[in-house]
């Protein structure tokens, strides 16, 4: 009979693993969907931007630990810094590499952003090394929920990446509401043509989105950072593919669809690893996703549920 008190314990313990999960995942893949939904272009990128994000928090909070600061400071300022540097490439990217191009081809869109992820890659891997970068847990602890057999707790750690990660979402579908760039952002989307017409800066909707696409990306850098403690120059191949395929299976170009999609694809891969061999993970997690966009092309959610329910 001890096996059953176990069960409860061990599910609720998954289900905050894969809480913690879908912070990451919906972070990026709504990154992925806000621009997608604005330029229908596949830009590969983000998941470099996000690694990117993460290596300048580490640094950030390993000289915060050096200089004495408490847990509290020490994620706050990782946090700003891989904003602000991420913020920094996504404008240059911007401006350098995506605004000549990005009415062009989409093809060519997606080159240029491989070409991109390369770079950036590259420059991370002279940076730091080959070797992973680790940053000791900025807090120890946690609030236990359960007692008995199996007792469930919550980091403090867990709290915070939870709290931060889903909090930008939240602020971000407000800003979506009930901002001018909101609005914008939203007309442009719908019709750049008509918004153009209209007297809308679609290159300045254009260029706010690459921004704040990239500091999305970075808040879910920092999460995989705080949250994991380890972060690699080349784990952006792998996150960004999954994220932007849970923008896509939630519906791609819907902001909406992105976070369904990203909640999903975590406590999908939450639920596999807790029952099944870790090993084989990622085959089943691709093996599903294929599954899903063969039987419903169109997302979860399917396209334009965002543009719908926000107009």
């Amino acid at each position: 009979m001890e096996i059953f008190s176990v069960i409860p314990g061990y599910w609720l313990q998954q289900a905050i693993n894969g809480l913690v999960l879908a912070s990451f995942y919906v972070t990026l893949a709504t990154a992925y969907a806000l621009l997608q939904g604005i330029t229908n272009r596949i830009i590969l990128s983000f998941g470099d931007f996000a690694t990117y994000g993460a290596f300048a928090a580490v640094y950030a909070a390993l000289w915060a630990l050096l200089d004495g600061e408490d847990g509290i400071a020490v994620v706050a300022i990782a946090l700003l810094a891989g904003m602000t540097a991420a913020a920094a490439l996504g404008r240059a990217s911007h401006a350098l590499v995506f605004a000549p191009i990005i009415r062009g081809p989409g093809q060519a869109v997606m080159i240029a952003s491989i070409g991109l992820s390369i770079v950036l890659q590259e420059v991370m891997r002279l940076q730091s090394g080959a070797r992973d970068q680790w940053l000791p847990p900025p807090f120890s602890g946690g609030i236990g929920l359960t007692d008995g057999v199996f007792p469930v707790q919550i980091g403090y750690t867990q709290i915070a990446v939870i709290a931060t990660t889903f909090g930008a979402i939240a602020g971000l579908l407000a800003m979506m509401r009930y901002s001018t760039m909101g609005r914008l952002w939203r007309a442009t989307s719908q019709n750049a043509l008509l918004a153009q017409l209209s007297g809308v800066n679609i290159g300045s909707v254009f260029q706010w989105s690459f921004v704040a696409a990239s500091v999305l990306a970075s808040i879910a850098g920092w999460a995989i950072a705080v949250g994991y403690g380890g972060v690699s120059f080349a784990m952006g191949l792998v996150l960004g593919f999954k994220a932007m395929f849970a923008a896509i299976i939630g519906g791609f170009g819907t902001i909406g669809g992105a976070i369904a999609g990203g909640i999903f694809l975590a406590f999908m891969e939450t639920a596999w690893t807790a029952t099944f061999p870790m090993a084989y993970r990622d085959v089943a997690t691709f093996g599903i996703i294929i599954l899903i966009l063969t039987l419903k092309p169109e997302g979860l959610l399917g396209n334009g549920q965002w543009r719908e329910s926000e107009g």
